[in-house]
């Protein structure tokens, strides 16, 4: 709402918007965005940052991504896009968010970095918040890789 409301736009004009991107939503969704009854999908949201000019984690009220998914939603990529960008099946690496877990072998790990705009400290900082065992293979693999 306050991003919307810095904008000077009506709740019918960002629904006029969205529609006008190809995003079908009315009023009401608007609404309930607004009053955190209900949260926009992915491209919904990547579509209302753009429309609003501002950052999608704005509209998460993160500071600063925590997670796998948060990191890549605010880069405003799907998780397809990511898969492909770092060679894995997009169910692979929905697990992989799933979980916050990462055991892509150095190649993998290092398009990932570059995708998500990560250092390898940031990512296992991630994988050691899971606690899953062997979530960070891929950093040790990196590591060990990128040492020799």
């Amino acid at each position: 709402m306050s991003a919307r409301q810095s904008l000077g736009l009506s709740p019918q004009q960002v629904t006029e918007q969205m529609n006008a991107c190809g995003v079908a939503v009315d009023i009401s969704v608007i609404h309930a965005w607004e009053v955190g009854e209900y949260r926009p999908t992915e491209n919904e949201l990547f579509v209302l940052a753009d429309i609003l000019w501002c950052r999608t984690t704005d509209l998460m009220e993160i500071q600063e991504p925590r997670t796998l998914r948060e990191h890549r939603l605010a880069r405003q990529l799907s998780a397809a896009k990511v898969a492909h960008a770092v060679g894995m099946d997009t169910a692979a690496y929905e697990r992989a968010e799933e979980t916050n877990s990462w055991t892509g072998d150095g190649r993998r790990t290092a398009a990932l970095l570059r995708v998500l705009d990560l250092t390898l400290r940031q990512l296992a900082a991630i994988t050691a918040q899971s606690g899953a065992p062997g979530a960070a293979r891929g950093i040790s693999n990196f590591t060990a890789q990128s040492q020799t």
